[in-house]
C-alpha cells in the first residue's frame, strides 16, 4: 500500500502534464479490474523515458522496486488467472509451469495476505518447473519475494511426483493435494505478438499441434493434485482453440464429471473478455483444413481430441475466457478456471474416505480400489529414471537445525529472541563437517514438506529466507558472541521477537538519511541520543528502528533540531516504520543491507544514491572495527 500511495501522490501528479514532440505523454493508469488499485499500466517508449526527466525519474523508481521485491513488472493480463484463483492465506498452492516467476510471485502475495495481522501464513507455494535456465530465472525473480512459504522445485509438469504423503500441522499422514493449482502450460504463445515481433515470423499451426497433448497431460496431472473442493486454473498467452478449449473439453472428458467449469463472469468487474468457442476448425501443419476425425492419418491419430466436441453444450466451453488485445490495450490470453466437485482417481477417493471417517482405521488401498473400479489409479506415465547429466539442476541438500543445536541458542541468547519464535524450524545446507554459512527460515507448512516421508522423490531446488548470515573474519568470532549476522530479509521476520538491548530508536528522518547514504557513519554522526545509545550496545549486529516524526515534533537536543529541519526536503511517501539491521563497530556503524535494498530505500525516501563502500573498507571493516574495540 506504501508503494501505491507514492505512486498516486508524488509520481503521477508530476507526469500529469508532460509533453513530448508536441505530443501529451499520459501518465500511469490503474488497471480498472485489478483489486485495491495495485495494478498499474504503464505505456511509455523509451524515447519518451529518455525526453521526460519525470518519466526517466519513474522508471529508475520502478526498476529500483522492482529489484527488491517490492513490487512486480509483467504483462498486465497475464495478471488475470491467478486473481481468478481466489488464493487464500492458509491454503497449499502449486503452480505446474512457474517460470519465469511473475504469477508465482502474485501467489506469495495473495498467501502472505494477513501479514498486517502479523502472523505467519499457514499456506504454502510450490513453484515447479522443468527448465533448467527457466528455473533459474525463477529462483532469481522469487528470491526477492522473501518468503519463509515458497518452495521451488524442478520436474516436468506432467510427473510431477505422486503418491507422497505429507503430515499437516501434526496431523496423520495423507496423500499431498493442494488447495489451489495454476496450469499455465507452454503454448505457441501468439497471444504476445504485439510485444514479441519474432512470433510473427516464427509461429505456425504445427506449434499447436505438437503441445496439444503435453498440455492435456500436464493439465490431468494438475486435476490429480487438486483436493477436492479446490480450484484449478488452466491458462495459455494463446488464441489457438486446439491450446485452449479443445484441451478443457478433452481433460473434461476424461475426468468424467470430477471437474466442474466454473462460470467466473461476475468476477474482475471492468475486465473486458469474451465467451470461450464451442466450435471451431482444425488445421494440419501444411495449412490445410481437416473436416473431421476420419480425416485424421495414422500418424496423427493421437490427435483426435483437437476437434470440437459433440458435447459441447453440455460443458459449457462458453464460460472460458478469451482476452484479446485490442480489448483493453493488453496481450491475448486464455483462461479457464475448474473446481474439483469429486474424487478423479482411487488416492483422491482415499482422501475423501479418510476424511469421512475422521481417525477411524483406513481401508485397505485393495478394498479402496474394489469400491471404485472405474476410477483410473493414473492418468499420466510416470517417467522413466534420468541420468544425471552435467547441465541438470541438482537438487538442494538442506537439513533442519535441532533447536538446541549449540548455534541456535548461542544465536536465541545473544539476539534475546522470545520462546513464542519456533525454533524447530531453521534451515541449513548440509556442508559435511564445516559450521553453517547461512541459516534459512522456513513455515510449519514448508517444515511438514521437507519432513515428509517421501521427501526423496521431491526435487527442491530452492526454499527458505535467509536469517542469519556467519562472518568469516576471525576477529569477529574471538571478539563478538556470536559472529552470525542479521539480514535485511530477516529482519521482517525476528524484529517483534527481538530483545531490546539489540535496538536503537531513532526517529529523525537526518539520521535515517546518515545511516543509508553514508558507508560507515560514525557515532558522532548521529544526534546525543542515538550516540549515547550506540556506546552503551553490545558489539555486534542490531536494528536500527525508524519511526517518524510527527511534523513539529520537539527535537531532543540543538543537533537534532538543526538536522530536521531539513525533513521538508525528504520524499513525504515514507510514512510506516521501517528496521534496519546494523553492525555497530568501535566507533561506527554500517546498515547491512544489499545494494539494491540500499539505493531503493536511498532513492524512495531521499532522491538521493548512496555512497559507495571504498574497496579498503570492503574487505576490512568490520573485522577491524571488531579488533579495535576489544582493544580498548
Amino acid at each position: 500500500m506504501q508503494i501505491r500511495k507514492i505512486v498516486e501522490d508524488v509520481y503521477v501528479p508530476e507526469m500529469q502534464n508532460v509533453v513530448i514532440d508536441g505530443v501529451k505523454i499520459e501518465p500511469p493508469q490503474p488497471l480498472p479490474w485489478y483489486p485495491d488499485n495495485l495494478g498499474w499500466q504503464v505505456n511509455t517508449s523509451r524515447h519518451v523515458i529518455k525526453k521526460s526527466p519525470e518519466f526517466s525519474k519513474f522508471h529508475k523508481f520502478i526498476v529500483t522496486e522492482n529489484e527488491t521485491g517490492n513490487i512486480s513488472r509483467q504483462e498486465a493480463v497475464s495478471m488475470v488467472p491467478v486473481l481468478l484463483m481466489n488464493i487464500k492465506p492458509h491454503q497449499w498452492v502449486l503452480d505446474m509451469c512457474a517460470a519465469p516467476g511473475s504469477k508465482t510471485a502474485q501467489i506469495i502475495e495473495a498467501v502472505h495476505a494477513n501479514d498486517k495481522l502479523e502472523e505467519m501464513p499457514a499456506g504454502l507455494v510450490v513453484a515447479n518447473d522443468n527448465d533448467e535456465k527457466r528455473s533459474y530465472m525463477l529462483i532469481h525473480q522469487l528470491k526477492r519475494m522473501q518468503s519463509p512459504c515458497f518452495v521451488a522445485t524442478s520436474h516436468d509438469g506432467q510427473h510431477f511426483p505422486s503418491g507422497m504423503r505429507v503430515a499437516r500441522n501434526g496431523d496423520e499422514l495423507s496423500p499431498l493435494r493442494f488447495d489451489r493449482v495454476l496450469c499455465d502450460v507452454p503454448c505457441s504463445g501468439d497471444g504476445t505478438m504485439r510485444k514479441n515481433d519474432t512470433i510473427w515470423n516464427t509461429w505456425s499451426h504445427g506449434q499447436a499441434l505438437a503441445l496439444h497433448k503435453t498440455q492435456v497431460q500436464i493439465f490431468l496431472r494438475g486435476v490429480q493434485l487438486t483436493k477436492v473442493g479446490g480450484r484449478i486454473v488452466y491458462s495459455t498467452c494463446s488464441f489457438n482453440p486446439v491450446e485452449n478449449e479443445a484441451v478443457v473439453a478433452e481433460v473434461l472428458r476424461q475426468t468424467k464429471g470430477a471437474l466442474e467449469l466454473k462460470d467466473v463472469s461476475s468476477e474482475l468487474p471492468g475486465l473486458e473478455r469474451k465467451p470461450g468457442l464451442v466450435t471451431w476448425k482444425v488445421m494440419r501443419k501444411d495449412g490445410t483444413y481437416i473436416d473431421s476425425v476420419d480425416d485424421l492419418t495414422e500418424e496423427d491419430a493421437r490427435l483426435k481430441s483437437i476437434f470440437p466436441p459433440v458435447n459441447a453444450e453440455k460443458l459449457h466451453l462458453e464460460r472460458c475466457l478469451r482476452i484479446y488485445p485490442h480489448m483493453q490495450d493488453t496481450g491475448g490470453f486464455f483462461v479457464a478456471v475448474f473446481e474439483k466437485v469429486k474424487p478423479f482417481t482411487r488416492e483422491d477417493k482415499l482422501i475423501d474416505d479418510q476424511i469421512k471417517e475422521a481417525k477411524e482405521e483406513q481401508s485397505p488401498a485393495s478394498e479402496v480400489g474394489s469400491k471404485e473400479v472405474e476410477l483410473p489409479t493414473a492418468v499420466v506415465e510416470q517417467p522413466q529414471p534420468k541420468k544425471q547429466g552435467k547441465a541438470d539442476i541438482k537438487p538442494a541438500s538442506f537439513e533442519l537445525m535441532d533447536s538446541e543445536n549449540p548455534e541456535s541458542i548461542e544465536i536465541r541468547d545473544f539476539y534475546g529472541l522470545e520462546s513464542t519464535f519456533p525454533r524447530d524450524q531453521f534451515l541449513v545446507r548440509s556442508e559435511g563437517k564445516e559450521k553453517s554459512k547461512t541459516i534459512y527460515f522456513i513455515s510449519r507448512a514448508v517444515r511438514d514438506l521437507l519432513t515428509s516421508p517421501d521427501m526423496h522423490k521431491l526435487k527442491v531446488v530452492m526454499t527458505g529466507v535467509r536469517l542469519f548470515v556467519r562472518q568469516n573474519s576471525a576477529t569477529i568470532e574471538e571478539y563478538s558472541r556470536t559472529p552470525y549476522r542479521l539480514t535485511g530479509e530477516g529482519v521482517p521476520l525476528l524484529k517483534r521477537v527481538m530483545s531490546q538491548r539489540r535496538r536503537v530508536a531513532i526517529t529523525r528522518y537526518a539520521e535515517l538519511k546518515t545511516l543509508l547514504t553514508e558507508a560507515y557513519p560514525r557515532f558522532d554522526s548521529f544526534g546525543e541520543k542515538t550516540a549515547h545509545q550506540l556506546d552503551t550496545i553490545e558489539l555486534g549486529c542490531c536494528v536500527f528502528d525508524f519511526k517518524a516524526p510527527a511534523i513539529g515534533a520537539d527535537a531532543t537536543d540543538e543537533k537534532d533540531a538543526s538536522q530536521d529541519k531539513e525533513h521538508e526536503n525528504f520524499n513525504p511517501g515514507l510514512v510506516l516504520p521501517l528496521s534496519i539491521p546494523v553492525w555497530r563497530g568501535r566507533v561506527s556503524v554500517g546498515a547491512l543491507l544489499n545494494k539494491q535494498e540500499k539505493k531503493a530505500l536511498c532513492q524512495r525516501i531521499f532522491g538521493v544514491v548512496p555512497e559507495e563502500t571504498p574497496a579498503h573498507l570492503k574487505e576490512r571493516s568490520v573485522a577491524n572495527q571488531s579488533s579495535k574495540s576489544a582493544s580498548q
